[in-house]
C-alpha cells in the first residue's frame, strides 16, 4: 500500500480536502494556525515573515507556533518554525 491508495480510500478529495487531512495529523491547532497565517496573509494583515499564530477548538486556544507567513498562493512556502504549545492527545 502507497500513500495513493490511502488517498484513494478517502475517496473523490478535493487538492484542499488532502491538505487540511494532512495538517490534522499533527492536531486540529495545527491546521487552524496554518490557515489563519494564509488568511491574514492573503488579506494583508501580516507581513511575510515570523509570526506567533494561536488556535483551539471549542475548547479554547490550545495550539501556538512561530510560523514564517505566506498568501495562500505560495501556500508551500509557509514554515511553520515551532511550537510554543500544541496538545500532546489530540
Amino acid at each position: 500500500m502507497t500513500i495513493g491508495t490511502a488517498i484513494k480510500e478517502r475517496g473523490n478529495q478535493s487538492y484542499e480536502q488532502v491538505v487540511a487531512d494532512t495538517l490534522r495529523i499533527f492536531g486540529q491547532g495545527t491546521k487552524v494556525v496554518i490557515e489563519i497565517v494564509a488568511m491574514s496573509a492573503d488579506a494583508g494583515l501580516i507581513p511575510f515573515s515570523d509570526v506567533i499564530a494561536v488556535a483551539g477548538t471549542g475548547r479554547g486556544a490550545d495550539t501556538a507556533a512561530v510560523i514564517k507567513a505566506n498568501s495562500s498562493n505560495k501556500f508551500f512556502d509557509i514554515k511553520l518554525r515551532e511550537y510554543l504549545v500544541k496538545p500532546s492527545d489530540f
